[in-house]
C-alpha cells in the first residue's frame, strides 16, 4: 500500500502495511516517533520499547511496516501536514535495506552545491521539491499526447543518427566502426526529417524529440533537451499558430490546472526591439523604452551629439523612482560587462537634475528632462541594434512584474531574414525558413523578412516555428547567401534539394521547449531543475563522469585514435 492510499482508512481501525524511506526518528523516552515517507507523503509511526525493532535505525534505512492505522490524540494532530491526524501504530518493523550516511540532507530547502546534487542525484530526486517538478514534467508529456490524440496529430519518430548538416549551433559526433573515418551527428532538432514527411504525403506530424546541441551551457540551455514538435502539411503561419494556442491551452489546463487566454497576443520583431530592446519581452512589465533623441537634437555634449549626426539613437527608461548611487553602480557594471561603454542617467529630486552630464545640459533640455517629473531617467546611445540588449537588462533591472498575470503569452513575428554575426551573414532561425516575398528575397535578401514567428512566455523564448521553404531554387539561394559553395550544397543539401524538386506541398511548424515550458510554469531558476538527469553549466554529468575518456583499443575499432594524449 502506499501511503496517499491512506486517506480511505480515515476513522477506521485497520491493520496497514507501508514500505518507505525513514525520514526522520524522534525517540521520546518510552515512545519512538519515525516519519516514514514514500514516493506518495509522509506518515507518522510510532512504536514503544517493548516491541522487537532494530534500534540502530537511521534516516534513508528503506524498510517495512505493519500496524493499525489509528487518527491522532486532538492535541497532538498537525493540520499544516497530509495525514497530519494520523499516524499507524506499529506492531512489527523490517530493515529491507540500510542507508549510508547522506551527502545531504532529503529536504526541500537545502544549501547544497550542485555538482553535489548531480553526483547523487538519485537522492536529490527524493525530495519532495524535485519530485512535483518531475511528475509536472510527465504530466505534461502526457496531456500532449492526449491533445494531440484529439486534434488527429500523428506521432511520427525520427531518427537520431544522421548526416551533419550546419544548423547553427555546433553537432555531437557519432563515429561509425563500420565505416572508418566517417561519422553520424545526432540531430539538433528533427528539421528535415519532418518537412520529408510533409513531402512524403503525411497531413501532420509531432513527436516528443530528443535534440541535442554542442554548445556553452545556460539556465535555459542544455547540451540534450527535449521538446514538442509540429509540422503541418498545406499550411501557413497562421494556421499553426492557432494549433499552438490551442494545444498550449489544454496543457495549462489539463496539466497544469490553469485557465489561460486565447488568442495571444502579437508584436512584431521591430516593435519588440523598439519597445523593450528585446525579441523575447516580458509583458508583465508595463514600462517600455522611450526615445528621448530629439531632446538633445541640439546638444552640447559631444558624444551624444556625435552619436545623433551618425544617425545613431538616444533611447531610455524612466523611473518615477529615484534609483541609489550604489543601484546605479550596479548596473553601469553589469551593461559594462557586456560590452556596453556605461550607463547614462540623470536624476530629477525636489525639481533639481544631478548626475554626471547634468552640468552640460542646455535650458531647452532641463525643460524636457524635467518633464518627466521626479525619479531617474537611465539612457544608452548609438545604433538600436547595438544599444537594445543594453536596454533590455536596464528595464528588467529597474521594472517590477505586474502581478494583473501569471503567464504573459506574445508571438513575435516578421523577423528579418538574415542577420550578421561575427561578421557572417546567418539566417535568423533557420536556412530552411521561408521568406515574406520571394521577388523581394531575390532581389535583396538582407531586407527580406522571414515567415518565422516565436512564441514568448514571461521573458522566454518558448518555442520556434516557420513556413518552409518548399520551392529548391529558393532553398539554393539561401544556402548561398549562407556563404556555402556549389560543392558543399551538393554535399551537405543535396539529398534534400533533390526532395524538394518532386512536388512539395507548403508546409509549416513549430517546436516547443518542454524543459523551458515546465521551468517556466514551476518557476525554476534553471531548466536543469525539471530535467530528470541534467548536465552541468559545462556539459559534464557529475553522475557518471561523462563524458569520459575511451581507451585506445577501442578507439581503434573505430580509426581513431588520441591526439595529444600526453599533454
Amino acid at each position: 500500500m502506499k501511503i496517499d492510499n491512506l486517506i480511505d482508512f480515515i476513522d477506521l481501525d485497520e491493520v496497514v502495511n507501508l514500505t518507505g524511506w525513514i525520514d526522520n526518528i524522534r525517540d521520546h523516552g518510552g515512545l519512538t516517533f519515525i516519519d516514514l515517507r514514500d514516493f506518495t507523503g509522509n506518515i507518522q509511526l510510532v512504536y514503544d520499547k517493548s516491541l522487537d525493532v532494530n534500534d540502530n535505525l537511521k534516516n534513508e534505512y528503506y524498510i517495512s511496516i505493519s500496524g493499525l492505522f489509528k487518527k491522532r490524540d486532538d492535541s497532538l494532530i498537525n493540520p499544516k501536514i497530509f495525514l497530519g491526524d494520523s499516524e499507524i501504530q506499529v506492531s512489527s518493523l523490517e530493515v529491507i535495506s540500510e542507508s549510508k550516511t547522506l551527502p545531504f540532507q532529503i529536504e526541500n530547502e537545502i544549501d547544497t552545491d550542485e555538482n553535489i546534487r548531480l553526483k547523487y542525484r538519485y537522492l536529490d530526486l527524493r525530495r519532495n521539491s524535485m519530485k512535483v517538478n518531475i511528475l509536472t514534467r510527465s504530466k505534461t508529456f502526457k496531456s500532449i499526447r492526449t491533445i494531440m490524440n484529439n486534434l488527429k496529430i500523428n506521432e511520427i519518430d525520427t531518427p537520431t543518427l544522421i548526416k551533419s548538416t550546419p544548423e547553427g549551433a555546433k553537432d555531437f559526433i557519432v563515429p561509425s566502426r563500420k565505416s572508418p573515418s566517417n561519422f553520424y551527428a545526432l540531430p539538433q532538432s528533427p528539421q528535415m526529417y519532418k518537412q520529408l514527411f510533409m513531402m512524403a504525403g503525411f497531413p501532420n506530424y509531432y513527436q516528443i524529440a530528443k535534440c541535442y546541441r554542442d554548445e556553452d551551457s545556460r539556465k535555459d540551455r542544455q547540451p540534450e533537451f527535449t521538446q514538442l514538435d509540429l509540422e503541418f502539411a498545406d499550411a501557413n503561419p497562421e494556421i499553426v499558430k492557432t494549433n499552438v494556442e490551442t494545444i498550449v491551452q489544454f496543457v495549462f489546463q489539463d496539466a497544469y490546472d490553469c485557465n489561460i487566454q486565447t488568442p495571444f497576443k502579437t508584436l512584431s520583431y521591430t516593435d519588440c526591439i523598439n519597445l523593450y530592446g528585446t525579441d523575447k519581452p516580458d509583458l508583465r512589465i508595463k514600462e517600455t523604452l522611450i526615445d528621448i533623441t530629439d531632446i538633445f537634437s541640439n546638444t552640447n555634449i559631444n558624444f551624444l551629439k556625435n552619436i545623433i549626426d551618425d544617425e545613431g539613437l538616444v533611447k531610455g527608461l524612466h523611473s518615477k523612482n529615484t534609483l541609489t548611487r550604489k543601484q546605479i553602480d550596479s548596473l553601469d557594471s553589469e551593461i559594462k560587462d557586456l560590452g556596453a561603454t556605461g550607463l547614462g542617467w540623470l536624476k530629477v529630486d525636489s525639481g533639481k537634475i544631478s548626475g554626471p552630464l547634468s552640468k552640460l545640459l542646455n535650458e531647452n533640455e532641463i525643460s524636457k528632462i524635467l518633464e518627466f517629473g521626479e525619479g531617474t531617467l537611465l539612457f544608452q546611445a548609438g545604433k538600436l541594434e547595438n544599444i537594445a540588449k543594453y536596454l533590455d537588462i536596464i528595464r528588467r533591472s529597474i521594472f517590477k512584474t505586474s502581478t494583473d498575470e501569471v503567464y504573459s503569452f506574445v508571438w513575435i513575428e516578421d523577423f528579418p531574414y538574415f542577420e550578421y554575426e561575427n561578421d557572417q551573414l546567418q539566417p535568423s532561425h533557420h536556412p530552411f525558413t521561408s521568406p515574406k516575398d520571394d521577388d523581394v528575397f531575390k532581389e535583396d535578401p538582407i531586407k527580406s523578412t522571414a515567415l518565422h514567428y516565436d512564441l514568448v512566455l514571461n521573458g522566454v523564448e518558448l518555442g520556434s516555428g516557420s513556413q518552409r521553404i518548399n520551392n529548391p531554387q529558393i532553398q539554393k539561394i539561401v544556402l548561398e547567401k549562407w556563404g556555402l559553395s556549389q560543392d558543399e550544397i551538393n554535399e551537405r543539401f543535396g539529398w534534400f534539394i533533390e526532395a524538394l524538386s518532386y512536388g512539395t506541398p507548403v508546409h509549416a511548424g513549430f517546436a516547443i521547449g518542454i524543459d523551458r515550458l515546465v521551468a517556466e510554469v514551476l518557476n525554476q531558476p534553471s531548466i536543469r531543475d525539471v530535467i530528470p538527469f541534467p548536465k552541468t553549466q559545462s556539459g559534464h554529468d557529475p553522475l557518471t563522469n561523462a563524458p569520459a575518456n575511451i581507451d585506445e583499443h577501442t578507439l581503434e575499432e573505430y580509426n581513431l585514435k588520441y591526439i595529444n594524449k600526453d599533454e
